[in-house]
């Protein structure tokens, strides 16, 4: 239950100021900001640091490659990995090695006694060992063997990361028990450069974590379905809850202020750093937004925020609005995620092409809606070849070289990863966007078996939210009681309940091809346990970073946005880890706006904002006439009897999205 609390003062200052104010507690303002390696404590009194830290300098290179990279450990062949561990103070710590074996390690010159502890990601051994080993910065860490190590290489840095490029050289080779060391010629026969897949994950606190506020409107922080007007935003006051640990935690803050409900260059200040927890403002406009900043130096403490108190004054024209009645409304909520995702645009020319190539538009004519247009693409996908030619490359992320011919006359094609880009393709160049996820059982479950999945989900204006339709396999699961597509989250708790012999809201499965696999239950393949999100869509416009060879031996790139909780944690392989449901489930192609009166009795200011990828523009319809484009901070001018206002966005490929409105009894 939400415990958002806001009061309308009934402090009467000079000048018709009235006083408002808004209390948000702990839960309430981390379910209105965009969160970032923060979380709720367990009460949810306090927003606190996350835990857990990996560190590694072979993941851009990680993967199935098709040369050698794999190096034997023995009582001779010893291999030496250095890490940057700035702090490492952390509860438990954990070596991970790919694949490991029965290894000893010496950690900075000191015996670490390791002691297995399973899996990681299905491939990785992990081990733990006492933190008290490790030092700030350089941590050299020597293992022996008996075991095995894979090798990330040297040249496939490049392309698997945009800021880490060229590999640190911090894995050295020794060949004679320690004696000398070779950094520039690691495998067997001493022709291969790059880096161990070794890496140490600390239980410790995140040392920075971040939230950033909705935009909150200064002259209604009562949230009345219509504002009155105002015309001055008059002082403001705000004050954080903070609980600091210690010396070594501190929660910092800054704002932003303008004159539209959307923050733009134009309308907005820059953003100002305040000293105090503490501060009187006057802001440039009557449109505020926060961010806030938990910080420590020293891992095992977080500092923590308990709440946020605004209070305004603005000074109030004659209130117009009170006589309204507000009959119906629907305004949109968009929720915006810190994964700096990046998407196709949906007028790129490889995506034209491929649109006119194999004739999509006839594969979708007389679709009833949008979601027969995601399920006639994915049959279509599924149909396009029934073997792949892996064996010699893997193809470009690009649909129209998986679709080129291969030499023996049939397309160069793939496995899930191809059919399901194919599928992601399709769907963009008509318009409708999607995102490529792996799935897989992760570390939690062991009795699905059939390996992992490449899937994609796709987001639906239909039914306002993401839906997970499978282009390889060509099906797709809904609620068993509301018949509603299910997302790969909404798969993967039912999964777990499942696999726990315990009882989960029933599915049905659709499938759209009987010659393909069929799906029996969640007990069964394909796994939703672990989900891996690569963070952008646009692997035409961008062709890196990537994953390595993605789906060819496990997942251990640590470019993966991986969902993440308290009951059933992502492996320890991945640095991203996303445990706030709105950072995964964020929504598109909606328009929310708000009615700023003016002094003009019957007059607002429509103040717009939305989240769609490849906007064109947006549409507004006046009681119920032909839509026109309009700009944020247009006029909507009422008369008597009933006004509607209805708006939309639509996207570059002509794809209208989500409808808001409001309807108003004006007397």
């Amino acid at each position: 239950m939400k415990t958002r609390l806001a009061i309308v003062g009934a402090l009467m200052l000079t000048g018709a100021l009235l006083a408002d104010y808004l209390r948000l507690d702990a839960r309430a303002f981390f379910e209105r900001s965009v969160t970032r390696n923060v979380k709720l404590n367990a009460d949810g009194s306090a927003i606190e640091l996350e835990t857990g830290e990996l560190f590694e300098d072979d993941g851009p290179a990680a993967g199935f490659t098709y040369r050698a990279n794999e190096e034997t450990i023995s009582d001779r062949s010893w291999i030496k990995k250095e890490l940057i561990i700035p702090i490492p103070a952390a509860k438990k710590a954990f070596l991970l090695i790919g694949p490991g074996g029965n290894i000893s390690a010496r950690i900075n010159g000191r015996d670490a006694s390791l002691q297995r502890t399973g899996k990681a990601g299905g491939y990785w051994e992990t081990y733990s060992f006492s933190p008290d080993v490790l030092k700030a910065g350089k941590n050299e860490i020597v293992i022996r063997g008996p075991g095995r190590v894979w090798i990330a290489r040297a040249e496939d840095f490049a392309s698997g990361s945009s800021d880490r490029k060229v590999h640190p050289n911090r894995s050295a080779r020794s060949s004679d028990g320690g004696t000398t060391w070779d950094f520039d010629r690691l495998g067997p026969r001493g022709d291969i450069d790059g880096e161990y897949y070794v890496r140490v994950f600390l239980e410790q606190y995140r040392t920075h974590g971040s939230l950033k506020s909705q935009v909150i409107d200064l002259g209604n922080l009562a949230e009345r379905a219509i504002g009155p007007p105002i015309s001055d935003v008059g002082p403001v006051h705000i004050q954080l809850q903070v609980d600091n640990a210690s010396k070594s935690t501190r929660v910092d803050w800054k704002f932003r202020s303008g004159t539209t409900a959307a923050p733009d260059d134009a309308s907005w200040s820059a953003w100002r750093a305040m000293e105090s927890p503490e501060a009187k403002l006057k802001p440039a406009g009557r449109y505020i937004q926060l961010a806030v900043e938990l910080v420590t130096s020293h891992p095992m403490e977080t500092p923590r925020l308990q709440g946020v108190r605004i209070q305004s004054a603005p000074k109030r024209g004659i209130d117009w609005v009170r006589r309204l009645k507000v009959v119906e409304q629907k305004k949109e909520k968009i929720v915006r995620s810190s994964i700096p995702f990046q998407y196709e645009r949906h007028d790129h020319p490889r995506l034209q092409e491929l649109r006119a190539k194999f004739k999509l538009d006839e594969v979708v004519k007389g679709a009833a809606d949008e979601f027969e247009v995601m399920t006639r693409l994915a049959q279509w996908s599924a149909r396009q070849w029934q073997r792949g030619h892996l064996n010699d490359a893997y193809p470009p992320w690009d649909a129209l070289e998986i679709l080129k011919l291969h030499s023996d006359g049939t397309p160069v094609g793939g496995f899930c990863q191809q059919y399901n880009l194919v599928f992601l393709q399709a769907c963009e160049s008509l318009g409708i966007p999607g995102r490529a996820v792996s799935i897989g059982v992760g570390d939690h479950g062991g009795s699905i078996r059939g390996g992992g999945h490449e899937v994609v989900e796709l987001w639906s204006n239909q039914f306002r939210k993401w839906v997970y339709v499978d282009g390889n396999m060509a099906w797709y699961a809904v609620d068993g009681k509301s018949n509603l597509p299910l997302s790969l989250r909404e798969l993967r708790q039912r999964q777990l309940l499942a696999v726990a012999n315990k009882e989960f809201p029933a599915i049905r499965i659709v499938e759209l091809l009987k010659e393909r696999r069929r799906w029996t239950a969640l007990t069964d393949w394909p796994p939703f346990l672990e989900l891996r999100l690569i963070p952008r869509s646009n692997f035409l416009e961008q062709r890196d970073p990537l994953p390595l060879h993605q789906g060819m031996r496990g997942w251990f790139w640590t470019g993966h946005h991986v969902w993440d909780d308290a009951t059933h944690p992502c492996s320890m392989l991945y640095a991203h880890r996303v445990s706030d449901e709105r950072n995964w489930d964020w929504t598109l192609n909606q328009v929310h706006f708000e009615l700023e009166s003016t002094a003009s009795a019957g007059s607002f200011r429509v103040q717009i904002d939305t989240e769609t990828p490849g906007l064109s523009r947006i549409l507004a319809a006046i009681d119920g006439k032909d839509a026109r484009p309009v700009q944020s901070g247009f006029e909507w001018r009422l008369h008597s009897g009933t006004n509607r206002l209805e708006i939309y966005p639509q996207n570059i490929a002509g794809r209208d999205g989500i409808r808001s409105f409001i309807v108003i009894e004006n007397p």
